[in-house]
């Protein structure tokens, strides 16, 4: 049966149960788990156009985004295939969100697929970076995580520079349009 293996797999050891996913904490943000309630503030921080120009869509707008932060919330896929790990990204000082990070763990495998949005408004700060460093530091070393792979438009250079800053190395797969980067 799938779902007892997926049970016994390291990664759904490590990651079964809502509490698991813990705030991160780096010099300048805090990672909150995501809960529905977000929504409210990030409806304005993925307002700008700019930030679906590469991923496609319109921004969400407040039922969108409480209907799809209640699923992401529950932190696993329905078939229970997936782990669904999904942080708000706080400043430190002001408190203000600014963006989210986001680990897709395929249980079976083990491998998580990351992704990052940081609002055009906070950009150039080096938000990215320092959030998904934080997350990849967790994912290794609690969730368990070996194999951690992003998936990047071949026109966003911005993308691109933040996955290079973190080791990320593409690969020559490409899935949906977009560049499979792997970190090594």
């Amino acid at each position: 049966m799938a779902r007892s293996s997926n049970r016994e797999h390291p990664v759904a050891r490590r990651a079964e149960g809502r509490d698991r996913l813990p705030p991160l904490d780096t010099d300048r943000l805090v990672l909150e788990p995501l809960t529905t309630s977000a929504a409210w503030e990030m409806v304005e921080v993925l307002a700008a156009p700019t930030l679906y120009e590469h991923t496609g869509g319109d921004p969400p707008d407040l039922r969108t985004l409480r209907e799809r932060y209640a699923r992401q919330a529950e932190r696993w896929s329905p078939d229970r295939s997936q782990r669904w790990l999904n942080w708000i990204v706080r400043e430190r000082r002001s408190g203000r969100a600014v963006g989210f990070v986001q680990a897709t763990l395929t249980v079976e495998s083990g491998v998580a697929g990351v992704a990052w949005v940081i609002g055009a408004g906070f950009q150039r700060r080096g938000y990215a970076t320092e959030a998904v460093e934080a997350m990849l530091g967790w994912l290794r070393a609690d969730a368990g995580v070996a194999r951690i792979t992003a998936h990047i438009a071949a026109g966003n250079r911005s993308s691109q520079a933040v996955a290079r800053r973190l080791g990320f190395v593409a690969t020559t797969t490409v899935e949906h349009a977009e560049t499979v980067w792997e970190l090594p």
